[in-house]
C-alpha cells in the first residue's frame, strides 16, 4: 500500500494545534516536545523519567535497529525542560515511570486529529507531521542535510530530500520576485 503524503503543517497550524491541547497538561507537553524533538512516535513509548536529564537538556530514545535498541539523544531547550519538570512534579512520576506512556498509539493518533480539529487546521494531520515540522523548518533555516540527520536519527541524509517539496515552494515565490525584477 503506497504511503499517503503528508500535507505540512505551517508554523500557525502547529502553533495552534498546540494551543487547543493546551486544555491538558499531557497533551501540551507531549506535543511541545514532539514539535521541538522530532522522534517518531514509537521512539517516545520507552521513555522512562530516569532518561530525562533536565540539568544538560538531554532525553534518551531508544529505537530498534538491526533488532537491537539503539539509544538516541534529543536536545530539549529551556521551554520543554520546565513543561516536562512540572508534569513529572505534579504527577509525582519516579525515576522508573514512563513519561509518554499514557495511552497507547491510536489513542495518541486519535488526539492528534482532535486537537487538529480544535485548531481548525484544514488537512488531516498525524503525529508524523510534528517530525516532518521540525525538519522542514529547519531547512528553511539553513540546517544542511547531515546536520538534521544527525538531530532527528534519521539513518541516511539523503531520506530527507523528501522533505524538498516544502522547502521548494517558498524559493519558488522567492525566485518569481527576484526574476521579475530582472
Amino acid at each position: 500500500m503506497p504511503k499517503t503524503q503528508i500535507i505540512p503543517c505551517t508554523k500557525e497550524e502547529m502553533d495552534s494545534l498546540i494551543k487547543a491541547s493546551d486544555d491538558n497538561d499531557f497533551w501540551y507537553m507531549f506535543f511541545n516536545v514532539a514539535k521541538k524533538t522530532g522522534r517518531r512516535l514509537g521512539e517516545y513509548y520507552d521513555v522512562k523519567v530516569k532518561d530525562i536529564d533536565l540539568e544538560n537538556g538531554l532525553m534518551i530514545t531508544k529505537v530498534l535497529k538491526r533488532r537491537q535498541k539503539v539509544e538516541r539523544e534529543a536536545i530539549l531547550d529551556n521551554e520543554l525542560i520546565y513543561l516536562m519538570k512540572r508534569y513529572i512534579t505534579q504527577n509525582k512520576l519516579k525515576l522508573e515511570d514512563y513519561m509518554f506512556r499514557k495511552v497507547g498509539y491510536r489513542q495518541i493518533q486519535n488526539k492528534v486529529q482532535h486537537y487538529a480539529k480544535k485548531a481548525e487546521i484544514p488537512h488531516k494531520v498525524s503525529f508524523h507531521n510534528f517530525r516532518h515540522y521540525l525538519v522542514t523548518a529547519l531547512l528553511k533555516k539553513g540546517w544542511n542535510y547531515e546536520q538534521i540527520s544527525k538531530l532527528t536519527g534519521h539513518g541516511h541524509p539523503g531520506t530527507l530530500s523528501a522533505y524538498d517539496h516544502t522547502v521548494a515552494r517558498d524559493v519558488a515565490e522567492k525566485a518569481k520576485e527576484d526574476i521579475r525584477d530582472l
